[in-house]
């Protein structure tokens, strides 16, 4: 799986990361940067992906699911 993710902060020093524990992934993004990696999914599932850095008081909620299908 090829993941592309930026990070749209304006602020210069809002630094944020994606991990997902179960891929063993911790990526860090500065703001304005895309950052392209790959993660191998050997099932299809559904992974949980959180900020790994402390950004800002909602930090607890950028958080989410990423569901991966088989290939049809």
């Amino acid at each position: 799986l090829t993941v592309h993710i930026t990070n749209i902060e304006q602020t210069g020093d809002m630094i944020h990361g994606f991990g997902v524990n179960e891929h063993n992934v911790n990526v860090v993004i500065d703001p304005g940067e895309t950052k392209t990696f790959k993660i191998t999914v050997k099932k299809p599932g559904v992974f949980p992906f959180y900020c790994t850095n402390f950004c800002s008081a909602l930090h607890q909620e950028m958080q989410g699911y990423l569901i991966v299908k088989a290939a049809s």
